[in-house]
């Protein structure tokens, strides 16, 4: 079976590969680990302000996103050679919306399941700001076992 957990830096998404592995993992499964990467808020500037163009602090601020990318892959990197669990790691970019990137990925790898997180919104924050796995239940015919926090 092919498996693909979404997975970001939240206590939420280690909580579902960690119920993935010690409840639904077989020897035989291969595990696509995702994580969709955010595209960092970089600063404003305007051509017609004094000073320079900012281009230090999005320096700083890009090295930390891409050092805080590298440190999510390498943690689970570690644990899925740990259990020598069959894997894929896909870092991709999302040109918009995450959930639309986890219904891709899993169809693109041909997933018998996805597994992922749930933040655990409110109904009413559910509804306005919008949720990933809500996204995702609904535009995806694969079957998606949601963990709660």
């Amino acid at each position: 079976m092919n498996v693909l957990i979404a997975v970001d830096s939240s206590e939420h998404a280690e909580k579902a590969y960690d119920w993935y592995v010690k409840s639904l993992h077989k020897p035989d499964n291969t595990v696509f680990l995702l994580h969709v990467k955010d595209v960092p808020k970089l600063p404003t500037f305007s051509f017609t302000e004094a000073g320079a163009f900012p281009a230090e602090e999005i320096t700083k601020i890009m090295t930390k996103h891409n050092d805080d990318v590298n440190k999510l892959e390498n943690t689970y990197t570690v644990k899925l050679g740990q259990k020598k669990i069959k894997n894929k790691i896909l870092m991709e970019s999302s040109g918009g919306s995450p959930g639309q990137c986890i219904v891709d990925k899993a169809k693109e790898n041909k997933v018998d399941l996805i597994i992922m997180g749930s933040r655990g919104l409110g109904t009413v924050r559910r509804t306005i700001l919008g949720s990933v796995s809500d996204y995702v239940v609904h535009h995806t015919k694969i079957p998606i076992l949601i963990c709660p926090k």
